[in-house]
């Protein structure tokens, strides 16, 4: 995790972004990864506290999906969405082009995004840099959301456990035969938990249409996972030590929370005496409060609904993301590609 201690944090424009270039520098970036925090959550949950983002609060699963970018050669930039106060969400995306266009402002989401990857990008001298969107949750329906209003800006976009809303590429495509959208559909993965079924029924929808339409799409399924002894240290090192780690199977196992091979039993969202069960058993750093047990700041809770898997961001996928990203890239003809943040030029709309 050394690597990530070199985060930075910063507000352009008045939007608040924590990025970071790959160890090679800019010169040497293969691309640039923006990244959507889901509802609840922030920029600031992709990178760990350090002397570059004091504000950062670092959750296993969004500093892991950006360890992987920044090892892979990518620049990472992670932006939060307009609502600080109240659900943190990013705006509604479901609408029309037109409309969404219609409601760009100092406070909507896809504006702000814009702007600050515009100044970033120009600064660090990657405007024309392949860009990428991966965004969970609310961020996916978001990032899902972003072409029809950037087109030709995304060399791929990534929506995990969440879809687009139904009829939304063909929407798209039809702008495309009216001449108002040039650029292709970008090649488009859809992450999801099985376990979701809601959200399993939406992206099927998804990826019949984009099937339909002839656009390069991948699906990858998240199953649930088991908790073992050591599992918490491996994810959540160095707020969890191997001691602690051992406490937490322990104390769950012994309160049947898990069955025989070690699936949670239970959602840990609709059953939160976890937090209890650990307390009543001792486990180090839990009455000494040196371990995060709030909701949407608890490693060990982000971890925990991971394993159960239902609806929680994972990096479990980023390789086979980047690896796709890479090759969908490389089998489109270079004068088909999306250009980077500039992209292609769109009609003037309403401020």
């Amino acid at each position: 995790m050394d690597l990530l201690s070199k985060g930075k944090y910063e507000t352009l424009k008045d939007v608040e972004v924590v990025w970071q270039l790959p160890a090679a520098g800019a010169a040497a970036a293969k691309g640039v990864v923006f990244l959507a925090h889901g509802c609840s959550h922030g920029a600031v949950d992709f990178w760990p506290k350090s002397a570059g983002c004091p504000q950062c609060t670092g959750l296993p699963e969004e500093m892991n999906i950006t360890l992987h970018v920044l090892t892979r050669g990518y620049a990472a930039v992670a932006i939060s969405s307009y609502d600080r106060r109240m659900s943190r969400c990013w705006q509604n995306m479901w609408g029309s082009r037109d409309e969404i266009l219609n409601s760009a402002s100092d406070q909507a989401d896809f504006t702000r995004v814009e702007t600050a990857l515009k100044a970033l990008l120009a600064r660090e001298r990657l405007e024309a840099a392949p860009l990428f969107a991966f965004g969970a949750s609310s961020g996916g329906g978001f990032v899902l959301g972003l072409p029809p209003v950037m087109p030709g800006v995304f060399s791929g976009v990534a929506a995990q456990i969440m879809g687009g809303a139904p009829k939304h590429f063909e929407a798209y495509e039809r702008a495309r035969e009216t001449d108002s959208v040039v650029s292709h559909w970008p090649p488009t993965a859809l992450v999801h938990m099985p376990r979701d079924g809601h959200i399993g029924t939406l992206v099927g929808m998804n990826l019949q249409e984009l099937k339909a339409l002839k656009i390069p799409h991948l699906e990858i399924q998240i199953p649930p996972q088991p908790l073992t002894p050591l599992y918490m240290v491996q994810r959540c090192a160095p707020e969890v030590d191997e001691a602690t780690s051992k406490a937490i199977y322990e104390a769950l196992k012994a309160a049947d929370y898990l069955d025989a091979e070690g699936f949670l039993r239970h959602n840990p969202r609709l059953a939160p005496d976890w937090r209890l069960i650990l307390q009543r058993a001792n486990v180090p750093g839990v009455t000494s409060g040196k371990l995060r047990l709030e909701p949407d700041l608890s490693p060990l809770a982000e971890e925990l609904n991971h394993l159960y898997g239902a609806h929680e961001i994972s990096s479990e996928s980023t390789t086979d993301l980047l690896d796709w990203w890479e090759a969908s890239l490389a089998a489109i003809p270079a004068d088909m590609r999306a250009v980077g943040i500039h992209g292609e030029q769109v009609e003037t709309v309403r401020r």
